[in-house]
């Protein structure tokens, strides 16, 4: 995957890449996951891809089983995290709760 990052920053869980933002809120983002995520909830719907590894999501009380390729989508106000088994890269698209 070819991508230019408006930002970088480093987390708890491994990297953050801001790939697009509008009015100062993100869109898309790229994570790169070494660790678990941490549990935690947005305002708009999270559709997620996984572009390289592999591991579980765990949406509200689903755990979801996901590995290359796999896109889920995690309904706004809903808690949320990542657990990588090894090392997992995530493609993010945020939209309106609305949408």
């Amino acid at each position: 995957m070819d991508r230019t990052p408006i930002s970088h920053r480093t987390t708890s869980f491994g990297f953050i890449e801001l790939l697009v933002q509008h009015d100062g809120r993100p869109l898309v983002e790229f994570l790169h996951f070494d660790r678990d995520g941490r549990n935690h909830h947005h305002d708009e719907w999270e559709y997620c891809r996984v572009v390289n590894g592999g591991g579980i999501i765990q949406v509200g009380r689903e755990r979801i089983a996901v590995e290359k390729d796999s896109v889920c989508r995690i309904p706004p106000n809903t808690d949320h995290w990542m657990e990588p088994d090894g090392m997992m890269e995530v493609l993010l698209t945020y939209l309106p709760k609305d949408v």
